[in-house]
């Protein structure tokens, strides 16, 4: 008999907002419709589901954890084994690829390699074209062209072949069938309740009239899950960066020319954590006690403490780069004070052999005896080479 498995698959596109200026989804719908318009296979939707306060049914999302808008291609429907798909689209480079795929297998033989390979088969042939032309964008509205990116720095590659992170399969029970004989399938269970054995690949949904429930907070914990695993990536490759520059003038130089964007980076995560409270906070229903399951099963706290570690941590060696860049400012221009105020010594003397020259002292002893016994060129000579000296002393021992 036939299997219908619901996929799950995170994948990177050329779209990323500039999230904290964004007021409302609505604007983010409108512009995606616009650049799509050309291409009539496609149907370009807003969020199905309800957002706000209201009822049980709606969610109280922040504009970042809410899909900017719902993809439909028809020729990806129009596959035989396909039941249903949508991409639906958020921010920072992040879409999740839902497709349900009708598998001709049993439960005993289902296959979870051939089932990812069959979705990045159609996210990479139906997918891919529609990101080909996202990318083309060039900027002008709140979405940022993808040639002016800072906070993820991707290839057209990467951001276009829709080849998905990951892919993660969920099964509803079927009423005939015991949970024991999912268990082969499941591998292992990471947390369980009455709605949902949640593994961190394959899940089962035990509930059937929870089944949009289930959808909702899997998608939005996929794009999370996504989103900090990239955000993990990006932040090592940082430190990376900031440890070789240890042994690479190179790369310090590139490290200060980028010292803006570094810091952009940590107050955008910082935006991030702040914005998945709120998430968290504004779920209703039974969809907050399924995206606590989520949380704890996909270890998301331990992932955001190691996120926050790594982001202190940069923000410590960006710290101690900008107090090494203000201490060498202010040692050039307090040697260049120095060298200015030195220069006093030379009018000094200029004026001292002046006066001896137009003075008669035969019978007084003084400053201007010692100016009569030098030569004028080598008095100058001699002052001259004090000053130097005298800045470099103060340029060497300052701190």
């Amino acid at each position: 008999m036939p299997i219908n498995v619901l996929s799950y698959s995170p994948i990177c596109v050329p779209m990323n907002w500039q999230t904290e200026r964004l007021e409302n989804s609505e604007e983010r719908l409108h512009l995606i419709k616009e650049l799509l318009s050309a291409d009539t296979t496609l149907s370009v939707l807003e969020n199905p589901w309800p957002t706000g306060y209201g009822s049980l049914a709606f969610d109280n999302l922040p504009v970042l954890y809410q899909p900017a808008a719902v993809i439909k291609a028809a020729n990806l429907l129009a596959e035989p084994d396909v039941i249903d798909a949508a991409v639906y689209c958020y921010d920072n480079c992040l879409a999740v690829l839902f497709v349900e795929l009708k598998v001709q297998e049993n439960l005993d033989t289902l296959n979870d390699i051939q089932v990812t390979r069959r979705i990045e088969e159609l996210s990479q042939t139906f997918v891919s074209p529609i990101l080909e032309r996202l990318y083309t964008y060039q900027g002008g509205g709140k979405l940022i062209a993808p040639q002016k990116y800072q906070f993820f720095v991707d290839t057209k590659e990467t951001l276009c072949n829709a080849k998905p992170l990951w892919v993660a399969r969920t099964l509803v029970k079927l009423p005939e069938l015991e949970e024991a004989a999912y268990f082969s399938w499941l591998k292992n269970i990471d947390e369980r309740s009455n709605t949902l054995l949640l593994g961190s690949g394959n899940s089962l949904i035990l509930d059937s009239n929870a089944i949009e429930d289930v959808h909702r907070v899997m998608v939005l914990s996929q794009f999370q899950s996504a989103l900090m695993a990239r955000v993990e990536d990006l932040l090592k490759r940082t430190l990376k960066d900031f440890n070789a520059a240890y042994f690479d003038n190179a790369m310090v130089e590139q490290l200060n020319k980028g010292m803006a964007v570094h810091q952009q980076r940590n107050d955008h995560i910082e935006f991030i954590n702040i914005q998945f409270s709120a998430s968290a906070g504004g779920m209703q229903g039974i969809r907050r006690s399924l995206l606590s399951q989520f949380q704890a099963a996909w270890l998301f706290d331990e992932q955001q403490g190691r996120i926050d570690k790594l982001s202190s941590l940069i923000q410590e060696r960006l710290n101690r780069s900008i107090s090494q860049q203000l201490s060498r400012q202010n040692r050039g221009i307090q040697t260049l004070l120095t060298f200015l105020g030195s220069l006093g010594l030379v009018g000094l003397v200029v004026d001292l052999i002046s006066l001896n020259a137009s003075t008669n002292h035969i019978s007084t002893r003084g400053l201007l005896d010692i100016v009569s016994y030098f030569a004028t060129e080598n008095l100058l000579s001699i002052t001259l080479l004090l000053v130097v000296v005298f800045t470099w002393y103060f340029y060497k021992n300052h701190k």
